[in-house]
């Protein structure tokens, strides 16, 4: 019996040390060959830190290239010593405009110099005094997240206006800001993942994996049966004729209509159904935790003397697609409720969403398409010039 377990031990050893040497062969074998896809994630999740109060946020003195594995863009992304994307060494002797949001506002997708916020550097006020721009942004920040960072930073700076981005994503990130708060396990969780994937190549390829493979699952087995039951019903007349156009065609073929289509034409106009938009939307039941520290907020501002505006922005086609038709998309419900909450406390708000009829094509027609990165609710440069231009003339009236 003794010498069964002895075999048995041995053989559990060596099972063990190979599965090591696998792990540590595929480690090596990444990091040497580094996958285009896999180093598009890997710089992103390297530009990141974990924070003990607001969990995530962005290295300091960071300076990359974040090529994007389908060329969507290959733009610099650089931080300061305070790990501020796209902001110069802070100098509390010239003014500030502080710019605070999620991964729109840090300005994911595009160059550091196009970033909207980096476009209000060195802005000039009427008597001539230059002002510097901060930029505070980190992705997936919900409101707490954001007053956390404020409560931290703003005692530091010499903010003088502060323009806040709300995300029509705000409630997801809080609760899951809120779930690692109160749950201990999944605390650790989180930054255990969160280390794994920033240190290890394969633990980043698995996660990446994981994700690919649940997406790619839906899209070729899910969504197509999905598609196939509207296509019957359409030929039954069950749906309008304009939310027929995605459909199989009378040529239906198994090969053929489950591999995945070529993309839409660069910067084609989009054509949506007409449920797609609403004449009006109903009220967003906002959590008051999140209206706790949006209030917050404007605490903060208040007390250090710092003007607060609020700019909503439309962070994806199909609401500017709506608003460009003098209607409402529900992706925007939150915004358009937080808007009225926001003018019961005399904060100022900018809407960007009323000014979606600026954004045209190089054709001049209107069509949003041009301004956000393909399948993603980022702007692009087009996207930031547009936001800037608004900020810029905000600024100049407030300071003039």
């Amino acid at each position: 019996m003794r010498d069964y377990n002895k075999s048995m031990g041995k053989k559990i050893l060596k099972i063990f040390l190979m599965f090591i040497t696998v792990l540590a062969i595929s480690e090596i074998s990444l990091r040497v060959l580094r996958p285009e896809a896999l180093e598009f994630y890997r710089i992103q999740k390297n530009y990141h830190r974990l924070d003990p109060d607001y969990f995530v946020d962005l290295e300091p003195n960071v300076n990359v290239r974040v090529k994007h594995f389908l060329n969507f863009y290959n733009i610099t992304f650089s931080t300061n010593e305070s790990g501020f994307r796209a902001t110069d060494s802070i100098d509390n002797s010239f003014p500030q405009i502080a710019c605070i949001g999620d991964s729109v506002t840090m300005g994911f997708g595009v160059d550091d110099e196009d970033t909207f916020c980096r476009k209000l550097n060195g802005f000039r006020d009427s008597s001539g005094k230059i002002f510097k721009s901060v930029n505070l942004g980190v992705d997936a920040y919900g409101p707490t997240a954001i007053s956390l960072k404020l409560e931290k930073y703003l005692p530091l700076l010499n903010t003088k206006i502060l323009y806040y981005f709300p995300s029509t994503g705000d409630e997801i990130d809080e609760r899951a800001f809120f779930e690692r708060k109160a749950n201990p396990g999944a605390d650790r969780i989180f930054k255990l993942q969160f280390l794994a994937t920033k240190y290890s190549y394969l633990a980043l390829a698995a996660k990446i994996s994981q994700e690919q493979l649940t997406y790619r699952f839906l899209e070729t087995f899910l969504w197509p049966v999905n598609k196939l039951n509207k296509t019957i019903d359409c030929r039954n007349n069950k749906f309008p004729q304009d939310e027929c156009t995605e459909v199989y065609s009378a040529e239906f073929s198994l090969t053929g209509e489950f591999l995945r289509k070529p993309p839409v034409p660069k910067n084609q106009p989009p054509v949506f159904p007409a449920k797609e938009c609403s004449d009006t939307l109903a009220d967003y039941n906002i959590p008051d935790f999140m209206l706790k520290s949006i209030d917050k907020i404007i605490m903060l501002s208040k007390t250090g003397n710092i003007k607060l505006v609020m700019v909503l922005l439309p962070i994806d086609v199909e609401t500017a697609y709506c608003s460009q038709r003098g209607r409402q998309h529900h992706f925007y419900t939150y915004l358009t409720t937080l808007k009225k909450y926001l003018e019961s406390k005399k904060v100022d708000v900018i809407d960007m969403n009323q000014m979606t009829g600026q954004m045209k094509d190089d054709k001049g027609r209107l069509n949003p398409r041009p301004y956000y990165i393909p399948g993603d609710g980022h702007y692009t440069k087009l996207g930031n010039q547009w936001v800037a231009g608004t900020l810029l003339r905000k600024t100049k009236e407030m300071l003039k």
